[in-house]
């Protein structure tokens, strides 16, 4: 191999992993049953498709008011004191913080995305870690750590309900380990309500990782990007959404290491809408997140479209209760497919737009393949029909087998997705 032209650094970007690689086939042609039936059908990214054209329609509708100035620079990369106000209101209006959301208190980037790699950047010193579920969102190891160069700690569970209190004991076992090797926890990653398990966490076990990270002087850093995307399901054990700001958090973790991110691509179906939000009341952090956020830079058209949305609050609360419902809708839809083919999924999801389905029956090969190997080669005859989920072992599964199902998707869409998963298991 010839030398790099690249740095090190680069060097290794150049060489790992990289999401351009699959994207193309993935998201380039939408899959539709008259114009291009041939196509991928994916079921695997996590977008509020069904909303879609509700939030265009609504853009659409308003004016947005476009003068000379609109098009400059702004008030600056942390967001515009309107959309700073917006998202307050929004905020205390939808997840009831004990303590009423101040707009000094958020800073609006590009995307949480980008907040979590800024976050890794400001709390972590490289070779630090974060501690992770298992499973856990695709994405997340590599947003926090790319370019902080913090070190993932995976938390396997067993057993163990990791929704229930005696989770802890888990997480305790993991920050141990990874201190007797050197790595010192700075970090915690709470996906809340989970993704890809599609489930919130009690009151009681957000109370006990309040306590376990402030015990250890970890960051708490809660994503609750899905709040608003939790609807009724006939399950018992579905448990409904309690932000971590409804809590008198001061009670069980010092305020400084108690961080939540919001953002507008699930719940508002914005995913092309570039706005992510960090709530936090520790001003140093606040301070170097301002720092940087000149590398993620929020437009002012993108402020614009997200100050309408936030500031008319009787179609947004229409919009939400709708999407709730047709949420609902498609995930007993896809439950009821899924029943029918004798698939098998994680029981008590109600939020999200997922299902962690189980695969495992159908995975085959040779006898010295281990499982890891099976699961990747039933991937390659999922795709080889044209139709992708997200396959375990990138989200830090336990086992292999298990697949994120995005069900929030044109009913057709999710109908011959399904189908094909099927047709594959048949031939498998």
């Amino acid at each position: 191999m010839a030398e790099s032209t690249l740095s090190t650094r680069g060097a290794e970007l150049a060489q790992g992993p990289n999401m351009r690689d699959l994207a193309g086939a993935i998201l380039g042609t939408p899959w539709d049953p008259t114009k291009n039936p041939d196509v991928i059908v994916n079921i695997g990214t996590a977008e509020n498709h069904p909303m879609l054209g509700d939030v265009a329609d609504f853009v659409k509708s308003k004016d947005l008011e476009i003068d000379g100035p609109t098009m400059d620079y702004g008030e600056g990369p942390w967001g515009s004191t309107r959309l700073r106000n917006g998202m307050a209101r929004f905020m205390n209006r939808h997840f009831k913080p004990h303590t009423p959301i101040e707009p000094d208190e958020l800073n609006s980037v590009n995307g949480c995305t980008s907040l979590f790699s800024m976050l890794g950047t400001t709390l972590a010193d490289p070779g630090d870690g974060v501690l992770l579920t298992m499973p856990s969102y695709v994405a997340f190891a590599t947003d926090v750590s790319l370019i902080s160069r913090v070190k993932p700690v995976f938390v396997p569970f067993g057993d163990t309900d990791q929704f229930s209190p005696d989770c802890i004991r888990h997480y305790e076992s993991a920050r141990r380990k990874a201190e007797n090797e050197g790595i010192r926890v700075r970090m915690l990653m709470l996906c809340h309500p989970h993704n890809p398990l599609g489930k919130c966490y009690p009151g009681d076990t957000l109370v006990a990782l309040m306590k376990f990270c402030n015990k250890h002087k970890i960051h708490l850093i809660a994503d609750e990007i899905y709040a608003m995307c939790v609807y009724e399901i006939p399950e018992p054990d579905a448990v409904p959404f309690t932000s971590v700001l409804s809590f008198d958090y001061s009670q069980y973790i010092d305020s400084n290491y108690l961080h939540h991110v919001y953002g507008m691509s699930k719940d508002f179906a914005c995913g092309g809408l570039r706005i992510g939000t960090l709530w936090t009341k520790n001003k140093d952090l606040s301070r170097a997140i301002s720092a940087i956020s000149q590398f993620h830079y929020t437009g002012q058209l993108d402020d614009r479209v997200a100050c309408l949305i936030l500031e008319d609050e009787i179609w947004l609360d229409n919009f939400l209760k709708t999407s709730r419902e047709r949420l609902a809708t498609s995930n007993k839809l896809a439950k009821q497919l899924l029943n029918e083919a004798s698939i098998k999924y994680a029981s008590g999801s109600n939020a999200g737009l997922f299902l962690w389905i189980n695969l495992r029956p159908w995975l085959k090969g040779e006898g010295s393949d281990d499982e890891w190997v099976r699961e990747e080669k039933l991937m390659k005859k999922l795709l080889g029909n044209n139709v992708f989920i997200t396959p375990g072992k990138g989200q830090a599964s336990e086992t292999a087998g298990h697949f994120r199902l995005v069900f929030s998707r044109e009913e057709a869409c999710l109908r011959e997705g399904i189908k094909r998963i099927v047709k594959t298991l048949e031939e498998h």
